[in-house]
């Protein structure tokens, strides 16, 4: 890959589980003051997360040709985008955030949450099969 066709980006893995907080009518995360501290509420539930963001380099597209277009199955290609990295360059998966223009958000005071309506994208789709290069189908997320 040409480095200078390459941009920095950040991914995030779905693969955690993160406690679910209570919330104020707004949705915002309520906390209590233990020991001088702000602690958020914990409900004693848990759902899946995103792994600390990482950041990356790599070149991205939005101009999707047929053939990529017939091997992920996309009948519309003006919402999608394609990653192409060298082989087992990064570790995504179907369901991973990536963050290129916006600012990373997390839902939590302490910044260990984070907030999956802040990423650009979702990954959709991953074509590995290459030799020397891997495919990542992404979506872009509506804000």
């Amino acid at each position: 890959m040409l480095d200078i066709n390459k941009q920095k980006m950040a991914y995030s893995l779905q693969n955690v589980r993160v406690p679910i907080y209570d919330t104020d009518e707004d949705g915002n995360i309520k906390y209590i003051t233990v020991d001088g501290v702000k602690v958020p509420v914990d409900t004693g539930e848990s759902t899946t997360g995103y792994s600390k963001p990482v950041f990356f380099y790599a070149s991205i597209n939005n101009k999707l040709d047929d053939v990529l277009i017939k091997e992920f199955g996309v009948d519309q290609s003006s919402n999608y985008a394609q990653i192409v990295t060298d082989k087992e360059a990064l570790p995504l998966a179907v369901g991973s955030l990536i963050w290129k223009k916006s600012a990373i958000g997390y839902k939590d005071i302490a910044k260990t949450i984070v907030d999956a309506n802040t990423a650009d994208y979702t990954v959709l789709g991953v074509a590995d099969e290459g030799l020397t290069v891997d495919l990542f189908l992404l979506q872009k997320n509506v804000k």
